[in-house]
């Protein structure tokens, strides 16, 4: 029989232009250690409390860079735009307290380096580690991994379906909309420092045509040249989002 016989289709290649959503992934821990969720989240808190504690504004400058991805998943060239970012940390009662965060000309789209503006980076990782907040939120220790080289506590954590989010938000010309998120946290096993978090949507948002937003923040130890005081901050962040049927991403780094 001469029939000549179809060409098998080809798949096509999907390339990846965001990391794996936090549930999508393995991660490697001692099988041999066990940990205490609520011990380990008081001894947090208490360590980003009094870090907090020491000072009440700082700034610093922000870079931000741009990028679209088009619909084959190729990012397209950098935009880019540095700010001064200055930080107010408010106490507002005992052992809590609220960031009041500011980027000159960041709220103004037009000066931003696109049309989406992220606002609150140094704040999440002290609002999820905020007693305040504890109650919207389930954590669960996952077992002792290695961050940066040190041993490290990592932390699930799931933000509760009856409560509103009050860790993110996105605001656009038809109001603001809670965003519920799920992710890792990884604390430094001798100091309880906050050395890494990476966060998902813990589901989509229909309203916003939200489909993925995807966080990753480094944490580190920030000498300030008044003396010898250290503060723990973000060193570098980058956000994945996938709004509107199109993709973004920003690499946002603190300095100075």
């Amino acid at each position: 029989d001469s029939t000549p016989q179809p060409i098998p289709a080809v798949p096509a290649v999907i390339r990846p232009w965001a990391p794996p959503d936090v549930d999508a992934k393995e991660y490697v821990v001692a099988s041999d250690v066990n940990c205490s969720t609520d011990e380990l989240v008081q001894r947090t808190q208490a360590r980003t409390m009094k870090q907090m504690a020491n000072f009440e504004k700082f700034l610093a400058t922000e870079h931000i860079e741009h990028q679209d991805v088009d619909a084959y998943r190729n990012p397209g060239p950098v935009k880019a735009k540095d700010f001064t970012y200055l930080v107010f940390i408010r106490k507002t009662k005992k052992d809590s307290f609220f960031l009041d965060e500011e980027r000159d000309g960041g709220e103004n789209l037009n000066a931003f380096p696109t049309s989406l503006a992220s606002h609150g980076l140094v704040g999440l990782g002290v609002f999820l580690l905020n007693p305040d907040y504890q109650s919207d939120i389930i954590y669960k220790c996952e077992g002792l991994a290695e961050w940066r080289g040190q041993a490290a506590w990592e932390i699930r954590f799931e933000q509760r379906k009856e409560a509103p989010s009050r860790l993110m938000t996105w605001k656009n010309n038809r109001g603001v909309f809670p965003v519920a998120l799920k992710g890792r946290v990884w604390v430094a096993a001798n100091s309880y420092d906050l050395l890494h978090i990476e966060t998902d949507l813990r589901e989509p948002i229909p309203q916003l045509e939200l489909e993925r937003d995807h966080l990753i923040i480094d944490y580190g130890p920030v000498k300030f040249d008044h003396g010898k005081t250290s503060l723990w901050l973000p060193w570098y962040a980058e956000l994945y989002m996938q709004v509107h049927g199109k993709r973004y991403h920003h690499r946002h780094t603190l300095s100075n």
